[in-house]
């Protein structure tokens, strides 16, 4: 290689265009973390950012005050009842279905053919809720049935032979009958011969007489064993006819379960009701063995004349809790109505998260217009007995105390409600004051918190931020 190829081949290979590299995207990482986060900060924070009043709260207080007992030392008491006494406390619930809600499934693995009702509906006992596509148990119950009939034919043709035997029986006898004439006559005949002597006849007519008369007997046996063999098959034919009818049966059994597939192809309603909801639609699946508790049900149906509300009674006031308690309750779809009911149980377990303890209140005489999950506002009533007087005089009762500063236009408080706006309410004031509270009746609950002045700016459901909180 030559000095002068040495020499350009660098300035050779520097004259070739540089390939372009890529461009790195390494940036897009540190955006899109960034971006998260800020759109976390924004999901938890987010409400804090949102502009909103700043507003002082004070606490409703909940004072148990001793109760007065006017009944004479010594006067027998009488046992609690469920008449109505003071005002105890309130709480809030939801209605529901006393004492559950009825559940109508089908039977039977299936597709939804048509549905015959819809949530909401009212619906009597025996009314059509739905039908399953029933093609196969159609032919099934025409088949067991057809199975049936076959086999009844059969055991009629089979006790046909009953007949013949009976006929032949009646022929084995007349033969018998016969035979024995024809052998008492050989008898008779050989008799004779043997009193003529052997000079009058010969030899072989006296071997004839006594040949014929041990074939007569010969015959006559025969005859006589035909009977025994007779007898034996009209035995085997009614054990026939005895396994047959037990076939017969199980095939009549195998119908029955046939048209039991059948009519649980048809979904009914169990009781008088409403529907409450509604699980069934045409081309949907219902299957029984399957994780879903729901995937069988139907509909779901409540009797409106057998409601309850489950009310959550926080546990600052459950000492007052008893099962047969007077309690009054409103709905706001009533609002111009109150209902009655009493207390009927008390769940086992409260609730840690909402440190309640939630009673069942069974309503009396429910309006038809009331409906499951519906808001119902409670009224626990102590009881007006002598037995529950002495019981309030160690365990007292409960009052409500609000900061008379929150009151404005004689009887209307602000409320903070749980989303964090004010909510004007209306209460029912008492006479009673105590260390600038004042005694609330009625539309204010244990711990809920209510605004003090200024509340000059505030409007209904306009966001507040509590800055500071009296106890």
């Amino acid at each position: 290689m030559s000095l002068d190829v040495l020499r350009n081949a660098p300035a050779e290979r520097g004259d070739q265009p540089s390939r372009r590299r890529p461009k790195s995207l390494a940036w897009l990482l540190p955006v899109a973390l960034l971006l998260g986060f800020a759109l976390i900060f924004a999901l938890l924070f987010g409400d804090r950012l949102l502009p909103a009043h700043e507003v002082q709260t004070s606490a409703v207080v909940t004072i148990r005050t001793a109760a007065q007992v006017t009944e004479a030392v010594g006067k027998k008491a009488q046992p609690a009842g469920t008449s109505k006494g003071e005002l105890a406390f309130q709480a809030s619930g939801w209605v529901e279905p006393d004492p559950y809600t009825i559940y109508v499934p089908t039977l039977r693995d299936g597709v939804i053919d048509s549905v015959h009702v819809l949530e909401g509906q009212a619906v009597k006992q025996g009314d059509l809720l739905a039908e399953l596509v029933d093609d196969d148990e159609v032919l099934n119950l025409q088949l067991a049935e057809n199975m049936v009939v076959s086999m009844q034919q059969t055991i009629k043709a089979h006790c046909v032979g009953l007949d013949i035997i009976d006929a032949e029986e009646h022929a084995v006898e007349r033969r018998i009958e016969s035979l024995e004439a024809e052998l008492e006559e050989a008898n008779d005949s050989f008799e004779r011969l043997e009193r003529i002597g052997s000079r009058a006849i010969s030899e072989q007519q006296k071997v004839q007489a006594r040949i014929a008369v041990k074939r007569r007997v010969a015959l006559l046996d025969e005859a006589r064993a035909e009977l025994p063999q007779l007898e034996a098959k009209r035995l085997q034919i009614n054990a026939e006819k005895l396994a047959m009818e037990a076939k017969l049966a199980e095939l009549k059994t195998a119908r029955a379960q046939a048209q039991l597939q059948l009519d649980r192809t048809r979904i009914s309603a169990p009781v008088d009701g409403v529907v409450l909801h509604l699980h069934a639609a045409p081309g949907k699946k219902r299957m029984l063995g399957m994780d879903d508790p729901k995937s069988a049900v139907i509909v779901e149906l409540y009797q409106p004349d057998k409601l309850q509300a489950r009310i959550d009674v926080p546990l600052n006031e459950a000492a007052a809790l008893h099962e047969g308690q007077w309690v009054e309750l409103t709905c706001d779809l009533l609002a111009e109505k109150t209902f009655s009911g009493i207390v009927t149980r008390i769940n086992g377990e409260a609730d840690m998260q909402r440190n309640t303890l939630q009673a069942k209140v069974a309503i009396q005489d429910p309006d038809p217009r009331l409906r499951p999950e519906m808001l119902m506002r409670a009224r626990f009533f102590a009881s007006s007995t002598s037995t529950e007087a002495s019981s309030d005089q160690s365990t007292g009762r409960l009052s409500l105390y609000v900061d008379e500063q929150a009151i404005f236009d004689d009887s209307f408080v602000w409320v903070v409600s749980p989303d964090g706006k004010a909510e004007r309410r209306s209460v029912k004031l008492g006479r009673e004051q105590r260390d600038g509270f004042r005694h609330v009746e009625d539309g204010l609950y244990s711990g809920e918190h209510v605004i003090l002045p200024p509340f000059n700016d505030l409007q209904p459901a306009s966001r507040v931020r509590v800055i500071t909180s009296k106890p």
